[in-house]
């Protein structure tokens, strides 16, 4: 008779993720990091490289992200055979700047419940 050892792991820590939601759209973390890394480096497809993604997803995220605003949040730009590339708006900007400071509000607010959440947490047995 063989006895089994089962070996426990900690399950990952309680957490609190932003998403908001507007027209019918939704825009969490992902998208802000897409977006903010967008305009850091002025390219969509370096942009998607740096997340491991497909230029294609990358557009997508951006495209459906972009649909729920009245104005643009970035602009792609092609001069001929110059690639000038894509910048932020002002309002793409604000986005950032604004989800990033509700995030570490609602961070900062889930303090409590997070360690009460860590205290209570199951420890997950795999084999």
């Amino acid at each position: 008779m063989t006895v089994e050892k089962k070996k426990s792991y900690v399950a990952k820590q309680p957490g609190v993720r932003t998403k908001l939601f507007i027209a019918d759209e939704t825009i969490g973390l992902g998208k802000i990091d897409l977006l903010e890394r967008l305009g850091a480096v002025g390219s969509i497809s370096a942009a998607a490289r740096q997340m491991g993604m497909s230029y294609k997803r990358a557009w997508f995220l951006l495209n459906s992200m972009q649909s729920g605003f009245r104005e643009p949040l970035f602009i792609a730009e092609r001069g001929g055979s110059q690639r000038v590339g894509t910048t932020l708006t002002p309002l793409g900007e604000d986005l950032i700047r604004r989800y990033r400071s509700h995030s570490d509000l609602v961070d900062k607010q889930s303090t409590e419940i997070l360690a009460w959440m860590r205290s209570v947490q199951i420890e997950r047995q795999v084999s």
